[in-house]
């Protein structure tokens, strides 16, 4: 991703319609919503790789426009792309929503989903989607340090420590043992994390560092929302996961500070259509809901995302994307295609 491409399509929402993200047109007349459709009798089953209130607003919103009934099975980002591929020849789900970049374009590339044509397109910036239609971004996720604020202030700033701020404060003895992340073998935020870390810095630099890393971690999540959760009930001092999600803990009453480190790494939450699945027209409906203004702000309002639609506010919070120190580099289709061997050289002991 081009990153003067990206600040300019930023400034441009910024500046019509104090969005986060996204490109293009706010004309209402040119989104083709899904409430034009009837679909009542229609099935649609996803595979879901973020929130389950999100996918179930989603879900609930989506039936009331069109008729249409959604299940869903939540599943964290490998768990999902393993489900995938092993059901290629007779798949159980239409959609897969949710998720990392990196996975959806391993499933393209695998030949797992299929190409579709959105008349929704229009409004995301090209920036924030495939540019052949196999998967559209929905909203931005960035990696943040979270820490657990009471703990910290109770436990540790009276013994002189400093904040966890940066990559290399995740080293300090005094961590060791209360840092807690996403598994990257299983989680799109873990592989996410280590992924752009060994791009940011290069094999030399990164695996010393993420060798050094591991030994202070205690546990390792399938999920990228369980660290922050269990950050802010105190089991640990320090998650490494998505800022969106540690704004959920804090917002919950479980305060969590968090410091989006330099070159951090980042991510669209997508939504692909699987192959050879078997409710077509109901799965273009709902991708065509997806790219709307009324499901873009049921995502950040339950997610604290950035919004890929232009017309989206940004949640409160959040600082644009003009002003977040992010690895602009970042490659999410190699972070896809190195996964199995960056995981098994982070776990080799």
């Amino acid at each position: 991703m081009k990153w003067k491409a990206l600040a300019a399509c930023v400034l441009a929402g910024m500046t019509l319609l104090a969005a986060g993200c996204g490109g293009g047109g706010g004309d209402k007349a040119k989104q083709q919503a899904a409430s034009g459709q009837n679909l009542k009798g229609a099935k649609l089953v996803m595979y879901v790789s973020f929130h389950e209130d999100t996918a179930k607003d989603l879900a609930d919103e989506f039936k009331k426009e069109t008729g249409a009934d959604v299940s869903f099975i939540r599943l964290p980002t490998g768990e999902a792309l393993a489900r995938i591929q092993a059901e290629k020849d007779a798949p159980k789900a239409d959609i897969w929503l949710g998720g990392t970049t990196d996975a959806h374009e391993k499933a393209k590339t695998e030949g797992l989903t299929e190409a579709y044509k959105s008349p929704n397109a229009k409004m995301i910036s090209p920036e924030y989607q495939d540019k052949n239609g196999y998967w559209y971004g929905t909203y931005l996720e960035v990696m943040a340090i979270g820490y657990n604020e009471k703990r910290f202030k109770e436990e540790f700033e009276p013994k002189g420590v400093k904040p966890p701020l940066t990559l290399d404060d995740l080293l300090k003895p005094e961590f060791k043992g209360e840092i807690i992340m996403p598994d990257p073998r299983k989680s799109g935020t873990g592989l996410t994390f280590i992924s752009s870390v060994i791009q940011s810095q290069g094999d030399d630099k990164a695996w010393p560092y993420l060798k050094a890393l591991k030994g202070q971690v205690a546990q390792y999540t399938p999920s990228g929302f369980t660290p922050g959760q269990k950050v802010g009930a105190g089991e640990y001092l320090i998650t490494l996961n998505f800022i969106s999600d540690q704004m959920l803990v804090s917002q919950k009453g479980q305060k969590l500070v968090s410091t989006i480190y330099n070159d951090a790494g980042w991510t669209l939450c997508p939504v692909s259509k699987i192959k050879n699945h078997a409710n077509d027209n109901v799965a273009k409906a709902f991708i065509d809901f997806c790219l709307t203004k009324k499901a873009g702000e049921i995502m950040v309002k339950s997610t604290n995302g950035v919004s890929c639609n232009p017309d989206v506010a940004p949640p409160k919070g959040q600082k644009p994307l003009k002003e977040l120190p992010l690895y602009k580099a970042y490659d999410m289709a190699k972070a896809g295609a190195d996964k199995q061997a960056n995981c098994d050289k982070f776990f080799a002991d």
